[in-house]
């Protein structure tokens, strides 16, 4: 049975949206000759919508004066899951997510709403 509120979401995006590039960053591990740490990025291209993001002292007070976007991405079969290290690449400019919010219809994970700031 497919829920209604995915259907939706997924024909919003699809009229809406804009593909981006979002970029998914698993820690690797600590290389002894090096003295340092290798991520693994794997990118994937996927449809998002971004809202511009007007900070002020009453929301979102840690992003005043930094270019941020709310980014929308329906959680339609992706093959990740987003995470604070993440990074999105939308109209050639690279954001780092600074913050997730999940958002649920019908005991089921329908949206991501990411707060991402210009890296």
């Amino acid at each position: 049975m497919s829920n209604p509120f995915l259907v939706a979401a997924k024909n919003a995006m699809n009229r809406n949206g804009t593909v981006g590039t979002y970029i998914a960053v698993a820690e690797g591990v600590y290389n002894v000759e090096t003295g340092s740490v290798t991520n693994t990025e794997t990118s994937y291209q996927i449809k998002m919508f971004k809202k511009h993001l007007k900070a002020t002292q009453y929301n979102y007070p840690n992003l005043i004066g930094k270019d941020a976007g709310m980014f929308y991405v329906v959680n339609d079969s992706l093959a990740f899951t987003p995470n604070h290290q993440d990074k999105i690449v939308f109209g050639g400019v690279t954001y780092s997510i600074d913050s997730i919010q999940e958002h649920y219809a019908r005991d089921a994970l329908i949206l991501y709403r990411l707060i991402a700031v210009r890296a």
